[in-house]
């Protein structure tokens, strides 16, 4: 009887690597798809981002998307929103137009704007971001003008994403609060 020389088991990756490297690689997708063009590539780059977005998972997209608020917000937009986006806002369905027109303004008038994600979670083409922004009011939001007071505006989104875009998308959060607070009514 010979004794056998034990064999040495393949690495396991630690639980949760394959997520974790999954988002890296959205991540450097999401990056890579931020490079600026020029005028004579626009048309190649425009083919290129679309098929790139398109490989992209719904997480992903979402990913890149609400990291865009930290940075690019109208690339980010135009990139990971459809065009023919169904709406469902905090007052009811409403118009991709004003949810840009209106973040772009919001984020220009924060000063020391950010946006945090908490949490994520993808299943099938829905995305459920849990999130918080907020800053010092320093310009005219909705008419409101500035009043030097630090505001908060949290809530939860959900995105339904086919594509590489969200087609449609549900917001839920304490605009009512954040309101009274830009007003000083409450505060």
């Amino acid at each position: 009887m010979t004794a056998k020389k034990p064999t040495e088991a393949a690495p396991v990756p630690a639980p949760g690597r394959r997520r974790i490297i999954g988002t890296l690689t959205g991540l450097g997708a999401a990056a890579a798809l931020s490079a600026t063009a020029t005028p004579a590539e626009a048309q190649n780059q425009r083919s290129s981002d679309a098929a790139s977005r398109s490989r992209l998972s719904p997480r992903q997209v979402a990913a890149a998307f609400y990291a865009s608020y930290n940075g690019d917000l109208a690339a980010g937009f135009e990139r990971y929103i459809s065009k023919d986006l169904v709406l469902h806002g905090f007052d009811g369905p409403n118009e991709r137009s004003a949810w840009v027109a209106g973040d772009l303004e919001l984020k220009a008038s924060l000063t020391g704007y950010r946006l945090d994600v908490f949490d994520q979670i993808a299943e099938g083409t829905k995305v459920v971001t849990r999130w918080s922004l907020g800053g010092v009011h320093t310009g005219t939001i909705l008419g409101i003008p500035p009043s030097g007071r630090e505001v908060h505006l949290s809530g939860i989104s959900v995105d339904r994403v086919v594509g590489g875009q969200s087609v449609e998308h549900w917001s839920e959060g304490n605009f009512g609060r954040f309101l009274e607070i830009l007003r000083g009514e409450n505060a």
